[in-house]
């Protein structure tokens, strides 16, 4: 028999479930408790989305969108006027598009919602954000942008808005792109008495919920206005490794050997405090490639001398639209690999060697995503897709599929993000029951696992460690 003082053994017994209860866990804010409105779990996810480039339009026009596959539609997009702080117009050539894009969507489907996003080309995205960040570092510029947004998504029939601020770059640009988007929700509810329903607001994201290898060190998205103010963010899930001398996957869905990838970014948003159904998880239509320094070694980590060739249409060195890379994959001699670990896709031909999401890979993060509960995908950019609309389609089946499977009841695992918790050291070898050591392990345990999803492990748990307080007196 031991002998304990009966309080210090019920301490060291529930020390665990201690820990999980209150730390350890994920945060249990009211942010995250969105989700768990009436009718939030069991719907079916609301968001299949796709960007739509309006440089594409020669190739692309918008009357050749198969509507039937998105629920939103964003037209990408227009830039920030930096000297007045209002969203500037489109060249002129553009402008006709821009002024039909929501009637021509809306008369093949009524119920298609579409959003006007405000950012720039990749070519200025460091302008941009300087940009930006001034506009949203006094409240009279941010005043003058937000109605400036609004009074154009009105003007051309838009049904919402979206933020590509790519990216906030300091803890100053983090806190100032909160007040924006406060001010901006409360511009929207504002107008919303006058022109209803209220405009959607979104914000194009980087991938995780902090920025990492910049001038600050893990400088963290305002996660409270985010989640009070936006209907949504999309996180861009792609573009992991834009240089580098080895081949990589550029859109790995796991990555055991750095955080660059989309189970790592998706989980820091929610460890972060963001409620699923606020997330939407990006999906490439496009692949990286690359120049092989020597075409008989041609796996992942293979040595590279280039970026690959720019395409006639995708016009982006290193860059092939998903139509272009169908056409590559039908030339005999591509070969196409799949791999599992990280749930990615490549090809290569001759020296040139593409990464791109396969329409396995959209499979398999679609299942990921809809077994996290979050609420949607976006595809970036759909004017990337084949004729035959191969992604979306692969996508749109994939999402509905899960959804008719799980019922969003999956085990709701964050793979990459579980960091343990430590406990305090236990000298177990001064315990003569190894019973009271099985029933600390077992409860040591329990923390790994999402509280709302282990009630009968807490409860089974539990009984453990009362038959083992039956046992030592």
């Amino acid at each position: 028999m031991l002998h304990q003082e009966p309080s210090h053994l019920l301490l060291i017994l529930l020390l665990p479930l201690v820990l999980l209860l209150f730390g350890g866990g994920r945060p249990s804010s009211a942010l995250q408790q969105e989700c768990s409105s009436p009718g939030a779990a069991s719907a079916a996810p609301q968001v299949r989305a796709g960007y739509w480039l309006a440089h594409s339009s020669h190739y692309s026009p918008p009357t050749q969108i198969n509507t039937s596959l998105y629920t939103h539609v964003y037209y990408s997009a227009l830039p920030l006027d930096v000297g007045s702080f209002h969203v500037a117009p489109p060249p002129p050539d553009q402008l006709p598009v821009l002024a039909a894009f929501s009637a021509t969507l809306k008369n093949k489907d009524p119920y298609l919602k579409t959003l006007l996003s405000v950012s720039s080309s990749a070519d200025q995205q460091s302008n941009s954000s300087s940009a930006f960040a001034a506009m949203a570092g006094s409240a009279t510029s941010r005043a003058a942008f937000i109605n400036s947004t609004i009074e154009l998504a009105r003007t051309y029939g838009f049904d919402g808005l979206d933020l590509a601020w790519l990216f906030p770059s300091s803890p100053s640009d983090m806190a100032n792109l909160g007040f924006l988007l406060v001010e901006w929700r409360a511009a929207i509810e504002e107008e919303a008495k006058v022109f209803s329903p209220p405009l959607l607001l979104t914000a194009t994201v980087y991938f995780s919920a902090h920025l990492f290898d910049g001038a600050f060190d893990n400088v963290d998205y305002p996660i409270q206005a985010i989640g009070s103010s936006l209907d949504w963010v999309n996180a861009l899930c792609f573009g992991y490794h834009s240089s580098g001398d080895v081949t990589t996957a550029d859109a790995a869905l796991h990555d055991l050997l750095s955080h660059q990838s989309t189970s790592y970014g998706i989980s820091s948003w929610l460890d972060a405090g963001l409620s699923p159904c606020k997330l939407v998880m990006g999906i490439p239509l496009y692949g990286r490639s690359w120049f092989l320094k020597n075409k008989m070694k041609n796996g992942m980590g293979a040595q590279v001398v280039a970026a690959g060739p720019k395409q006639k249409l995708s016009n982006q060195t290193g860059i092939m639209a998903y139509f272009e890379i169908e056409e590559s994959l039908a030339d005999p001699a591509a070969q196409f690999t799949y791999d599992d670990r990280s749930v990615a896709s490549y090809f290569h031909t001759g020296d040139l060697w593409v990464s791109f999401d396969s329409p396995e890979v959209v499979s398999e993060k679609i299942a990921y995503a809809s077994q996290i509960g979050l609420l949607g995908y976006f595809l970036w950019p759909i004017s990337f897709d084949s004729r035959n609309y191969t992604i979306s389609q692969q996508a749109s089946d994939a999402l509905q599929q899960n959804f008719a499977s799980t019922g969003r009841e999956g085990d709701g695992g964050y793979e990459d993000a579980l960091t343990p918790v430590e406990l305090p050291p236990l000298d177990l070898t001064s315990m003569k029951s190894t019973a009271i050591a099985n029933s600390i392990q077992y409860l040591s345990a329990v923390h790994l696992c999402k509280l709302h999803s282990c009630y009968l492990f807490l409860h089974f748990a539990l009984m453990i460690v009362q038959a083992n307080l039956l046992y030592i007196t």
